[in-house]
């Protein structure tokens, strides 16, 4: 589907346009709405935890009080109830996918943890040891996979058996495609990158102020990437776009979006 998305040379086709290129602090929020606004279902033998006024129907509306998550919510309502009628096509490209992805894993990972061993210990643990910890997870369940599969090819599997915990919890920190394109990730258009380059003559050009000014190498990226698919406006929550959005937008004419209400505008208005 995405060869009809973008032409030859990475523009947005131009029915798509204008288009909001969604960065990954915008992605992540939007994925985290989901659970606020369409809450999972639960076990309800536990009325005062999961059921209607529940302990956890109580956090939720809490949470929606939240004045970004509030309007990142109404985003979603707008995207996903009236998408027809907005007038700017949210993009998302590979790199938010990826940034999402290990999000996940590492939030999935923290939840499960916190539960086990209580919020002060993995509270205390830097990212890298917590990829030590998936990593784990990881090799632990390729090998009981591949001795599935072995299994399998001499004949000895069973229909009834069920998967291990490695197994489940390796699941339950990997971000599933088919939750993300049909559910979490919806009335946002995911498009490939192609013909893109960033070569070494251009890197001393207009990345370099940004490099300059402290920008993470993924926040480049992501505004380079937003010019190339012909963006109008790109949105971030990252507060490193609020302080340079000026020279972002002098240096591309890019117009930059810092919040909720800026996106719901540009959405109603193009």
């Amino acid at each position: 589907m995405n060869d009809t998305i973008v032409e030859s040379d990475g523009k947005l086709r131009k029915e798509y346009l204008p288009a909001i290129y969604f960065d990954s602090s915008v992605v992540i929020d939007y994925y985290i709405a989901y659970g606020i606004f369409v809450p999972p279902l639960a076990d309800y033998t536990n009325d005062d935890y999961y059921g209607e006024g529940g302990l956890l129907s109580v956090v939720r509306e809490i949470l929606k009080s939240e004045k970004r998550i509030k309007g990142v919510i109404e985003i979603r309502k707008k995207l996903h109830y009236d998408s027809k009628k907005a007038k700017a096509t949210p993009v998302v490209s590979p790199l938010a996918l990826l940034e999402l992805m290990g999000w996940h894993a590492e939030v999935a990972f923290k939840q499960i943890a916190a539960e086990a061993s209580g919020v002060k210990f993995i509270e205390k643990k830097h990212p890298k040891q917590i990829g030590d910890y998936l990593k784990e997870i990881m090799e632990r369940s390729d090998e009981i996979m591949e001795k599935k599969i072995a299994e399998a090819k001499n004949g000895k599997t069973r229909d009834d058996v069920k998967p291990t915990s490695i197994e489940l919890l390796a699941m339950e920190t990997y971000l599933s495609q088919h939750f993300a394109d049909d559910h979490a990730l919806l009335g946002l258009l995911q498009v490939d990158i192609v013909n893109f380059q960033l070569t070494l003559n251009k890197v001393w050009e207009e990345p370099f102020f940004y490099a300059y000014l402290q920008l993470d190498v993924a926040d480049i990226i992501h505004i380079l990437l937003a010019q190339h698919l012909g963006c109008k406006y790109i949105a971030s929550f990252d507060s490193d776009f609020k302080r340079v959005k000026d020279i972002i937008e002098e240096k591309t004419g890019t117009e930059v979006l810092v919040s909720p209400d800026e996106i719901l505008n540009c959405l109603s208005k193009g």
